[in-house]
């Protein structure tokens, strides 16, 4: 299964809502997070990432800070 390219739902920078087939995929930064049957599960997983403190990538940690 393919996601489809439109982007749905931009309530963070970081945080993507897109249509997955017939289900939801949840990206932060590119990467795919989750995938629900149903938006209204994807968009709480999105406001519950998105009232976490953010941790550094293990990139970043190697390298002392985010990469700009």
């Amino acid at each position: 299964m393919t996601p489809q390219t439109n982007r749905q739902v931009p309530p963070e920078d970081h945080l993507t809502l897109q249509k997955y087939g017939r289900f939801w995929a949840v990206y932060d930064q590119g990467t795919l997070v989750v995938v629900t049957v149903y938006r209204k599960g994807a968009l709480e997983v999105m406001k519950r990432l998105a009232s976490q403190p953010s941790h550094p990538t293990a990139q970043e940690v190697r390298h002392g800070g985010p990469q700009k």
